[in-house]
């Protein structure tokens, strides 16, 4: 999906209104129904990339998935030429070195002048943030340090998102519930996480939405619902480039 030059220009503030309707951009490409794991795969492919927040929460949490061949780190590494982990989770960053033998990873504040000094050792395409912005406390922030220390670094941050206006959401709001990760502060729209972006002094290259978890091969028409629905999805993928690169 993306925005028309219309939109771009609210994006950035230079136009203001207080009920803006959006209409999205579609692309062949947006009716394609898959998973988070698998398009963060596709893009990966063959690139050198940093994953940032490679434990995902604990030690529970990748055993549960490795179990169901969901853990992201394992799969971007089956498909990177290079994916380097980081965390500041020590416990961890030692649990998939030691025990799973991902050795690649490192336990860091990303913006540390130790983590520089690894960064300037090789060439890097991409930088992960998967599943980590709704986290943070101030998002745009966070962006804009990446994007004034790193933006030579990589040529496209990917960040990825729960979607605030997915259907999962609309069905529990009707039964007056909302369900969530407890240590989440955000939810996001397109619009929202875009914004996000912009403010923090980055472009926007292209907006997807994907799936949060699996996808059953058995469930026809709801993969049938969501290729024709995509806004309804519960996962929201952005593709960012540093201002000058987008320029």
């Amino acid at each position: 999906m993306r925005f028309s030059d219309d939109i771009i220009n609210y994006l950035k503030g230079d136009k203001y209104i207080n009920a803006l309707p959006i209409t999205f951009q579609l692309d062949e490409e947006d009716h394609r129904y898959r998973t988070q794991t698998d398009l963060l795969c596709e893009l990966a492919e063959g690139k050198k990339v940093i994953h940032l927040g490679c434990v995902d929460h604990n030690i529970e949490t990748v055993k549960h998935k490795m179990k169901r061949k969901k853990w992201l780190h394992g799969r971007l590494c089956q498909c990177a030429s290079r994916c380097h982990g980081v965390d500041i989770e020590d416990e961890g960053i030692r649990f998939i070195k030691e025990k799973l033998g991902f050795h690649d990873t490192s336990c860091a504040n990303i913006f540390s002048d130790e983590f520089a000094s690894f960064l300037a050792k090789d060439t890097w395409d991409y930088l992960l943030i998967p599943e980590v912005l709704e986290h943070i406390e101030e998002p745009s922030a966070f962006l804009r340090l990446i994007g004034n220390k790193y933006g030579d670094s990589f040529s496209k941050i990917i960040i990825t998102v729960p979607n605030g206006i997915s259907q999962d959401n609309w069905k529990f709001a009707r039964k007056g519930m909302e369900v969530i990760n407890s240590d989440h502060c955000y939810w996001f729209t397109p619009y929202t996480l875009a914004k996000t972006v912009v403010n923090a002094g980055l472009n926007v290259e292209k907006i997807l939405m994907c799936r949060h978890g699996t996808i059953s091969w058995r469930s026809f028409y709801k993969k049938r619902f969501f290729r024709k629905y995509p806004l309804l999805r519960n996962d929201i993928l952005c593709i960012a480039t540093s201002r000058e690169k987008g320029a």
